[in-house]
Formats: C-alpha cells, sequence, structure tokens
C-alpha cells in the first residue's frame, strides 16, 4: 500500500492475512474471524508461524509468506507474532495496516509481560491497532503501552448457529444448561505442588479468599491485596520470583484457573437450588472436571446430568445450544466490565434463552429480561433461575427470538467484521490527522 494511512475500504475486493500461531484454542477465534471477513465480502489467506514439523519461521519466511499474495490487512489474535518482533521491518510489510485482537487479559501472557516496549513501538510506529473486548483491559493496555485500544465484541457464525438447529440433547428439555468446561482440582492441585513453597502458601491464601468472596471474583485484585499483605520478608521472596515475566504469567494463570473453578461451581450450585442443572462438557484431558468430581464437587442428586461431548462433531455444536430449558453463563474472571462470551453470541445465534451473571457492558447489549435474564450475586442467580424454571414456554421463547433478532442486528460475524475494519479505518484517518496537523504554537 503506499501509504500507512490508507485504508481496505478503498479496495474493491480486499484481501487479509491472518497471521496464526496453530495453537488448538486459538482456531475458535480466527475461524470465526475468517468467516466473518468472507462473509463481509473479503478474501482472505492464513499464514502460520511454525511449520508442519513445529518449527517456528524466521522473519523472513513469514514475510515472503505474508508477500506472497495480495495483503491489503495484516490481523492476528493477541500477541500471536511477538516471538518475531522485527518482523514488521521490510518496507513492504512497515505500511500495510495492522490489527490485534484481544478477547482476554495480558496478564497470562509472558511475551507481552516482558515486552510493553515491542508493543509501543508497534502501535506507534509500525501501524499495528490494537482492540480489546473488555474496558477494564482496555485502560489497563493503555497504562502498560501509553496506547490506546478500540472496543470489540466476539460474535458467532449465522451460517452454523440457527434457532431451525435440532438439539442434541432433547432428553434435557427440562434442565437448565451450561455448555463448557471447569479446571479439575487434582490438576490445579498439581500446578501449584509445581511452585515454590512460598509461592504456594501465596496462591493458597488467594484461593481461600477467593472462596469467601462475593461474586463476580476478580483474582487479579485479590492477589494483589493479599500480596500488600504479606510480612515484608515474605513480600521480598514472592516480588523476587515474580520479577521474571514468565513466572508472573504463570501465577496469575493459575490463580485465574482456580477462580475459574470456584465461580463456575458457585453458579451451578445456586442454580441447582432452583431445579435440575446439566453440565455439557468435552476436553481430551485430565485438565478439566468429569462427571465424578462434579457429582461430588456439587453434592449434586440424581436430577444432576453430565454430558460428554468430546465425540460430538463441530457441524453438530449448534445442537447443544439448542438443549435444555434454557441456557446458563458463569462469565470467566478476566471479563471484569464486558468480555462477552462466545456463549452469549451463540446462544442468542440458536434463539435460547439465557440466563448470565451480569457484567455492565453484557447489560448495554442485551436488554435484561426480554433479550437476557441477568443476575447479580448468587442469591440472585437462584431467583432468577427459579422464575425461568416456572415461567411458560412462551416467555422463554420470547427472550430467546428477542435476542436472536438483536444477534442479526448486529452480531453476526460478517457485521462484526465490518465493524472491525470500519472502527480501523476510522483510527487511520485520526492518525492521518494528527500526522498532518502543524504543530501548536508555543
Amino acid at each position: 500500500m503506499s501509504s500507512p494511512f490508507a485504508s481496505p475500504l478503498h479496495t474493491e475486493t480486499p484481501t487479509v492475512v491472518f497471521v496464526e500461531s496453530r495453537h488448538g484454542v486459538e482456531s475458535l477465534f480466527t475461524r470465526l474471524l475468517r468467516h466473518g471477513a468472507r462473509q463481509a465480502g473479503w478474501k482472505y489467506r492464513v499464514v502460520t508461524l511454525r511449520d508442519g514439523q513445529g518449527r517456528r519461521l524466521l522473519d523472513g519466511e513469514l514475510r515472503d509468506a505474508i508477500c506472497a499474495g495480495s495483503v491489503d490487512l495484516i490481523a492476528f489474535l493477541m500477541d500471536a507474532p511477538l516471538g518475531s518482533s522485527g518482523l514488521w521491518k521490510s518496507a513492504h510489510l512497515h505500511d500495510i495496516p495492522k490489527i490485534s485482537l484481544w478477547y482476554d487479559d495480558y496478564l497470562r501472557s509472558p511475551d507481552t509481560l516482558a515486552h510493553p516496549d515491542i508493543w509501543r513501538h508497534w502501535q506507534q510506529n509500525d501501524h499495528v491497532t490494537t482492540f480489546i473486548w473488555d474496558g477494564h483491559w482496555r485502560t489497563q493496555w493503555e497504562n502498560f503501552t501509553h496506547h490506546p485500544a478500540l472496543p470489540i465484541h466476539l460474535s458467532a457464525d449465522p451460517e452454523q448457529f440457527s434457532p431451525d438447529t435440532v438439539s442434541v440433547f432433547p432428553e434435557l428439555h427440562a434442565h437448565a444448561v451450561f455448555t463448557g468446561t471447569i479446571p479439575a482440582l487434582a490438576a490445579l492441585n498439581d500446578e501449584a505442588h509445581a511452585l515454590p513453597v512460598p509461592v504456594r502458601n501465596y496462591l493458597n491464601t488467594c484461593v481461600a479468599t477467593l472462596e469467601k468472596s462475593a461474586w463476580p471474583l476478580q483474582p487479579y485484585e485479590v492477589a494483589a491485596a493479599e500480596r500488600a499483605a504479606l510480612a515484608p520478608k515474605l513480600s521480598a521472596v514472592i516480588d523476587q520470583w515474580l520479577v521474571n515475566p514468565a513466572h508472573q504469567a504463570l501465577f496469575n494463570h493459575q490463580v485465574w484457573h482456580w477462580s475459574k473453578r470456584i465461580a463456575r461451581l458457585r453458579g451451578l450450585a445456586a442454580v441447582m437450588k432452583s431445579g435440575p442443572v446439566a453440565v455439557v462438557s468435552g476436553h481430551h484431558t485430565a485438565r478439566f472436571a468429569g462427571e465424578a468430581e462434579l457429582r461430588a464437587a456439587l453434592h449434586a442428586d440424581e436430577s444432576f446430568q453430565f454430558r460428554n461431548t468430546t465425540d460430538i462433531e463441530p457441524k453438530h455444536w449448534a445442537g447443544i445450544f439448542r438443549s435444555g430449558r434454557f441456557q446458563l453463563q458463569f462469565t470467566d474472571p478476566q471479563s471484569v466490565q464486558g468480555g462477552l462470551p462466545f456463549r452469549v453470541f451463540e446462544c442468542a445465534a440458536s434463539g435460547s434463552a439465557l440466563l448470565s451473571d451480569t457484567r455492565p457492558e453484557l447489560a448495554a447489549e442485551f436488554k435484561h429480561d426480554e433479550e437476557i435474564v441477568l443476575a447479580t450475586d448468587e442469591a440472585d442467580l437462584t431467583r432468577r433461575a427459579h422464575d425461568l424454571f416456572h415461567a411458560d414456554d412462551d416467555m422463554l421463547v420470547s427472550i430467546g427470538a428477542a435476542a436472536l433478532d438483536k444477534f442479526r442486528q448486529k452480531h453476526t460475524c460478517g457485521q462484526r467484521w465490518r465493524e472491525i475494519v470500519l472502527k480501523h479505518h476510522e483510527s487511520l484517518q485520526h492518525a492521518a490527522a494528527r500526522h498532518a496537523a502543524p504543530p501548536a504554537l508555543a
């Protein structure tokens, strides 16, 4: 492109190159972005940071792959290419606009924690625009990199999720259904035992506080408060260990994982006071709890149901969100002001009623009691669940239909891609205006 402030909006059929790392979880996000770009009329190519044998490509190899065809925009998830910090140094790549899309906090990324300087350079000099899905983390990002981030939400694919989809678990028609994973206690304990003893004791203190904390749980704030309360000598030991960004990210990941388990078990227990619950979960690893562990942790009776989705093909996933009387969501701890998860949009695209703990940005997007049902705390979750278990079927259908209308109006993956491009275009215009403006008079 001739100018770093040019926009793909001015290209008749623009092409985006997605730079991806081949991580399994990453594909959930990048696949949706690719589908959105296609539905919005874009062409796309995918360049992976590693070859088929797992070898990380050299910067020159990545540049050649990116430049092998037409490219109007480069997109990547979070800090995927940060290990190739000199990637944008070629004259051609330097002038191509780039977007980084964060649907997570950055405190569990050791590369980003170690290199705010690279991020400052990328955003200031290499035309990288950062999008972050939660208002709290946008504020933290600006403090961390001295550069603002733009707001964005996740979405869902209307070609995959539909209210016409048949339930894959029709026998759960009377249940509230939670779809997701819950960290296994044994896996968490194994991870904790790998920590130095003082750090492990500090983690245990944080976990004990989280178990007593009111909803919504804020693990990083709890960790900071507990760290401030440590005796000076112990605090110095912890500080010395945490000065390493890899250690800091590891600890943040563990306290986050504990918080996720605590929040989801407490949420399920609150709903179970009002009616039958089913957990729908699929995984190939012992890191997540199975049926026996969940039954024991929840003191569940025979009404509790568990369905393993490991062998359900992706093309049938949509049927999961058409199962149950209504769907459940317990928002992950990194979602502070918003950070709306996939489940919000997948349920809306499926026309299914959703009961969720509330966040300000979630309440701003979906109307409470009309398009979604929101609970402020565990007691409220129990009350709201009771109301939904005893509501007329027409009411649940109405909530699901209203959520579907909202999804179709503004939250499909194609609409989300257009939104990303438009916000990026506007940010380029603002940058161009700042660049062209004469210096202020003293």
